[in-house]
């Protein structure tokens, strides 16, 4: 596994980090509620959405602090979205515990989901920073977050298609997954004041660090270890999930017999662990994970490339370290 350098400055940003968002959903009259919207910030994460826009924050010149509350805000949300694709996807495991359908019921899941939502909102009309700089923080905010609906229809739709094309995949992977890294890093630098250069660079570095990380994310749903990844292995595959790999091998497959071996598996949620233990080793043999992972690394390239618009200094090169952990979790 990748082991992050300045491990210190990481845990303490992670621990500020987690500390302040669970201050921000601790009071509600609903006790029941609370602790559905409690439920997965309190299962840890990597948080590196919020870590991302205090780094960026500091890497422009700004303060990292003043950047705090918007990275707890889009971790909020991205936490919203957790609660909602858990639901839909009706997988019952989280970061390693239930997810929150399955420890309370599906409408207080839907429910605690938009309360997320509206609280991430009221921390973000709070933020200290100049009139123009909310109003942008909050259409970048707006826009992603309805990108990321957009990416989640997507990806529900792409499960009942037959074909579903690369680029349709990486258009569904920056919708659902980048434009919220996008987000954090461009709102850094907004809240940092740095340069439009910097904000307009910032964003496509997290962008293209989004998609590695998914593509990673995607190779780690089929190879990791589930104790470790917290996910059930082959849940994408029992759940159609069209996946950069899943695309690959459907077309690699097209007129080979053993397609029928992927097609078994895939969507079907009565597949047999054989049947997904096989469909993993096919995809594994001709390579659709292998190539798979080299699309994430190409992405991680290029995302660090961009952080030239940067000055040398500790926060920059966290960043960079954030791109090699991203893609290159352990396998």
């Amino acid at each position: 596994m990748i082991i992050m350098d300045h491990t210190e400055k990481m845990k303490e940003l992670v621990n500020e980090v987690d500390q302040a968002i669970l201050r921000y959903v601790e009071h509600g009259k609903h006790e029941k509620l609370i602790k559905a919207m409690r439920h997965y910030p309190e299962a840890g994460g990597k948080r590196m959405r919020p870590v991302m826009a205090i780094l960026t924050a500091e890497a422009v010149g700004g303060r990292g602090k003043e950047a705090l509350p918007f990275g707890c805000a889009l971790e909020i949300i991205h936490n919203f979205t957790l609660v909602h694709d858990d639901v839909i996807d009706q997988d019952p495991v989280r970061r390693g515990k239930p997810a929150v359908h399955i420890a309370f019921d599906i409408p207080t899941a839907i429910i605690a989901g938009d309360a997320l939502f509206a609280r991430a909102y009221e921390i973000l009309a709070d933020i200290d920073v100049d009139g123009e700089a909310v109003r942008r923080l909050l259409r970048s905010v707006s826009n992603t977050v309805f990108l990321v609906a957009e990416g989640q229809q997507m990806d529900v739709d792409n499960e009942e298609r037959a074909e579903v094309s690369r680029e349709e995949y990486l258009d569904m992977v920056e919708k659902k997954t980048a434009v919220l890294f996008a987000c954090a890093a461009e709102g850094g630098a907004i809240i940092g004041r740095g340069t439009e250069e910097q904000i307009s660079s910032m964003k496509e570095y997290a962008r293209l660090l989004g998609i590695g990380f998914q593509i990673w994310d995607d190779v780690l749903g089929i190879k990791g270890d589930a104790k470790k990844t917290g996910k059930p292995v082959g849940s994408d595959i029992r759940n159609g999930k069209r996946t950069l790999i899943v695309v690959d091998a459907l077309e690699r497959l097209e007129k080979d017999p053993r397609k029928n071996v992927l097609t078994a598996a895939l969507g079907n949620a009565n597949a047999s662990d054989e049947a997904v233990h096989a469909a993993i080793q096919l995809l594994e043999d001709i390579g659709s994970i292998e190539q798979a992972r080299q699309f994430a690394l190409d992405y991680a390239r290029r995302a660090k490339e961009l952080l030239s618009c940067l000055r040398d200094c500790t926060e920059k090169e966290m960043l960079r370290e954030m791109v090699d952990y991203a893609v290159g979790r352990e396998i």
